[in-house]
């Protein structure tokens, strides 16, 4: 499996729809499973907030979506770690 194929695949299954082990459904178990992604952009948010008042609103569009880009591979990089420590033990 090509290597594109392979980080695009554990994104989709860890990173952006991660229902775990939960049983949970509807729309509850939908934003169990969108957590990560929920997070990365309420971070993005919260930091973009800041930048509101010195930007312009096409100028304001970019930052939050670099803010969120950064948030979301801090995410990947944490959970990714996280999988390889538990891995180990």
């Amino acid at each position: 499996m090509p290597i594109g194929r392979t980080i695009t695949s554990w994104t989709f299954s860890q990173m952006l729809w991660d229902a775990g082990d939960s049983p949970r459904q509807g729309f509850l178990g939908a934003l169990w499973a969108l957590r990560k992604l929920l997070v990365a952009l309420a971070a993005s948010i919260v930091l973009s907030w800041r930048e509101w008042v010195e930007h312009h609103p096409p100028e304001i569009a970019l930052i939050a979506t670099m803010h969120f880009v950064f948030v979301f591979a801090l995410i990947v990089l944490l959970v990714y770690c996280a999988q390889r420590i538990r891995k180990k033990l």
